[in-house]
């Protein structure tokens, strides 16, 4: 099925378009929830969200950009939606923990500030001076949580060969950083 006859499936509220959306693209959304909130019970959550709001939604979808970058940035707003509601939510405090908390100075050092911002700098000017190819593949895997093989089927690389690039590409970003970026 193409992005255009799940979109139309879903403006229209066709049942099987809703169960081949969700088939197809419950693991990118998982992927992506997962970066955002840190615990697999709020990335189902996430997930959820993101299904009702895009069968909802689908019919708002203009084609601008792909389907999956659309998809891509209702499932960020919604898991950073899910974190913004939990900081809403009071917590109580044992005098221990109260202690604690008041005890610690833990506004950010300005050197550490711009060590990190300088670190975003170099990563940034990194991405940027990679190959087209390698690119492509660093931003399948960490933005749309591609798998390997859909990587490997939108590049025509070899299953390997997408795993090789994707390593030396992450060591390469993690030399330049200082960082440690997951492998």
């Amino acid at each position: 099925m193409t992005e255009q006859a799940i979109m139309s499936g879903l403006a229209s509220g066709n049942p099987e378009a809703v169960h081949y959306f969700y088939q197809q693209f419950r693991p990118r959304i998982l992927a992506v929830a997962m970066r955002v909130v840190q615990n697999e019970w709020d990335a189902e959550d996430v997930l959820q969200d993101v299904v009702w709001t895009v069968v909802r939604k689908a019919e708002t979808f203009r084609g601008d950009s792909l389907f999956s970058s659309w998809l891509f940035r209702v499932t960020q707003n919604s898991a950073k939606m899910l974190l913004r509601k939990r900081k809403r939510v009071p917590m109580l405090m044992t005098d221990d923990a109260l202690e604690v908390a008041m005890g610690d100075d833990l506004s950010p050092r300005i050197e550490d500030v711009l060590d990190q911002r300088q670190a975003v700098d170099r990563v940034s000017d990194a991405v940027e001076k990679l190959d087209p190819m390698n690119r492509a593949i660093l931003m399948q895997a960490t933005m749309d949580g591609a798998s390997t093989e859909e990587m490997s089927a939108s590049t025509g690389l070899s299953a390997l060969a997408v795993k090789a690039r994707l390593h030396r590409t992450r060591q390469a970003l993690r030399d330049c950083s200082g960082w440690a970026v997951p492998a």
